[in-house]
């Protein structure tokens, strides 16, 4: 999970806005819960719309396991459920935010659908989660100040939120060093792991080679080094190949590329990968 800023929306695509805020004032226009509900199903076009644009924002990754999947439409993902909460029968949805563009977020299917985890039997997936710290803080209606909510799962928009995670070598997510005397962040990390599949096989598994990648390049630019130290020609010119090759690993637009930052930092012992690599993997 990387920290997206989506606020350039604003000034790139303002008849995106512009459509949503105009079928969000409709829809606090009805006080018929029925009739709110078709005005919101007829406007589902309108967040769909957005895929595009928050695609190229994140480089075509989903906002919550940086994946990338060819071929696949991604979810537009209602980060506040807008028809139920899966955690209150009695909660309608935050139905007044059904097409607040804030509260969307671009979604793989395996983060946001209902899915059995063949590696747990758990089913899980965002769907209608929307878990709070305190369910006593749940907000029901429009008058109602979100900011008092304290949401379990990460947020990729709130830059507090994507610094939580960090990941294991064997490619599962995990709650970053900093915060492991925080217990409220290791629940919100542990929940969000399950809740929005962070851990499915197939991610899980290109983590791994990942790693693997980066552990080797690594291996390979130890051997330069003492070539480069030892006077043998090339050796420097191999070095600096093998940092640019972690460094890429690690741009904004590669698949996992914030696993890819937290595994070559691993390697901070090792001079030239703190000098050479880490200055450009921020």
């Amino acid at each position: 999970m990387r920290y997206i800023n989506r606020e350039s929306i604003l000034a790139d695509f303002p008849e995106l806005v512009d459509a949503a805020e105009q079928a969000r004032h409709e829809i606090l226009r009805e006080p018929d819960p029925t009739r709110r509900q078709e005005v919101i199903a007829n406007n589902r076009d309108k967040w769909v719309a957005f895929r595009t644009a928050f695609s190229q924002l994140s480089h075509r990754k989903c906002w919550y396991t940086e994946c990338m999947n060819p071929g696949t439409d991604d979810d537009i993902d209602h980060y506040r459920p807008k028809g139920r909460v899966a955690e209150d029968d009695e909660h309608g949805g935050y139905w007044w935010e059904a097409l607040n563009w804030r509260n969307f977020r671009l979604s793989c299917h395996r983060a946001n659908r209902l899915r059995e985890n063949p590696d747990t039997g758990e089913t899980y997936g965002k769907g209608d989660h929307f878990p709070l710290l305190n369910e006593g803080e749940r907000c029901r209606a429009p008058g109602d100040d979100l900011n008092r909510e304290r949401p379990l799962l990460l947020d990729p928009c709130d830059p507090f939120d994507p610094p939580l995670l960090t990941f294991d070598i064997d490619g599962s997510a995990a709650l970053a060093p900093e915060y492991q005397s925080d217990a409220e962040a290791d629940r919100r990390v542990q929940e969000t792991r399950r809740y929005l599949h962070l851990d499915w096989p197939a991610i899980k598994e290109a983590r791994q080679q990942l790693y693997r990648d980066i552990r080797t390049k690594v291996s390979d630019g130890e051997g330069q080094e003492k070539r480069y130290l030892s006077g043998e020609l090339g050796g420097r010119e191999a070095l600096k190949a093998t940092a640019r090759d972690l460094i890429e690993l690690a741009r904004e637009d590669k698949p996992y590329s914030v696993a890819a930052k937290a595994y070559i930092a691993r390697f901070r012992h090792i001079p030239w990968v703190n000098r050479a690599v880490l200055p450009h993997c921020a």
